[in-house]
């Protein structure tokens, strides 16, 4: 799925002041927030922010460095970021950010996120930053990921922000529903690819998938840790924010990981990449008493010639989790 799928529209409204235009009527549009969900920004405006060359900076201040992104945003490296509504901003959706406030609004005097396929770790620096915003000091961060390029750049966001890597924890491994091992692409532009995933085995449909995210090439694997989800989250007793985006191993996480989510998590954002993968983590969720907030599902384009449903995926989806028993 491209990244960078609503790129022009969002790329017109930073540089220009101008919003995404929006043709249909409001009945058929899909925002997956309502005008009262969007007061969560107000408590956080006023944040003095000035633009500096060679990085970007979001409604929160977090500075990003374009060069360690796909190669279309680096154009936005110098500007201000207004908040992200109405479709979001260059790589998420608006409800990933509205879910994200309320996990800090939520959280009693600490701070807990995790990020799992963490990238270059948007969500446990924005997190992070939005709770020091609100006078929260005690921060912890976890993050997991498997590319080497990319784990790279979360170590330098964190420190772009202000954060100690060394004091936090920062894993480069794959996440799975058990600890084992798995083998992961060897990307050689990681800045432009961020469809990867592990395999562990010789599913034709794996390959297949893995070359249509890497430009019909056979990839170059390489054999990385896989941490089982359960041991990760008994690190901490609670977490306020989890955040998981794996490309297509969230369903056997979450559902290996259910008991220790809904013991010890607040709030859920999970990606997700094909509608199958939309209804099982639904229904996961959903049978273990959470509360969906905010969903928008995967767009897709059938092709009956596809090996899996990942492939037919243009746009993806995603779910907001409340726990009301923690």
């Amino acid at each position: 799925m491209p990244l960078f799928g609503r790129f022009k529209s969002i790329l017109k409204q930073t540089l220009y002041g101008q919003a995404p235009v929006w043709d249909t009527p409001w009945q058929h549009r899909y925002a997956g927030y309502s005008p009262e969900d969007l007061r969560i920004f107000d408590k956080f405006k006023g944040i003095r922010r000035e633009a500096e060359p060679g990085f970007l900076k979001d409604y929160l201040g977090v500075r990003t460095r374009p060069a360690s992104l796909a190669e279309p945003v680096r154009v936005l490296a110098g500007h201000l970021q207004e908040i992200p509504v109405p479709g979001g901003d260059w790589h998420a959706e608006t409800i990933e950010h509205i879910g994200l406030l309320k996990s800090v609004l939520d959280a009693k005097g600490r701070y807990r996120v995790m990020e799992l396929g963490a990238g270059w770790g948007p969500w446990l620096v924005s997190g992070a930053v939005a709770a020091r915003h609100l006078g929260v000091e005690a921060i912890d961060m976890l993050g997991v990921e498997a590319d080497q390029g990319h784990y790279a750049s979360l170590r330098q966001h964190l420190m772009d922000n202000g954060f100690k890597p060394e004091e936090h924890t920062l894993l480069r491994a794959a996440v799975g529903a058990t600890a084992g091992k798995a083998f992961f692409p060897k990307v050689e532009d990681p800045a432009n690819q961020w469809g990867a995933r592990p395999t562990q085995g010789n599913d034709p449909a794996d390959a297949a998938y893995l070359a249509s995210v890497m430009g019909g090439e056979q990839a170059k694997l390489e054999e990385v840790e896989v941490l089982a989800i359960g041991d990760l989250l008994c690190r901490m007793p609670q977490w306020d924010l989890v955040h998981i985006d794996v490309q297509g191993w969230e369903a056997d996480i979450c559902r290996a990981g259910i008991q220790e989510l809904t013991k010890r998590v607040r709030r859920l954002i999970v990606g997700t990449h094909s509608r199958k993968l939309d209804g099982d983590i639904m229904d996961i969720f959903h049978q273990a008493g959470w509360i969906l907030e905010h969903e928008k599902p995967t767009q897709f384009i059938y092709d009956r010639k596809a090996e899996k449903l990942e492939s037919m995926t243009k746009g993806d989806g995603t779910q907001v989790w409340r726990n009301p028993g923690v």
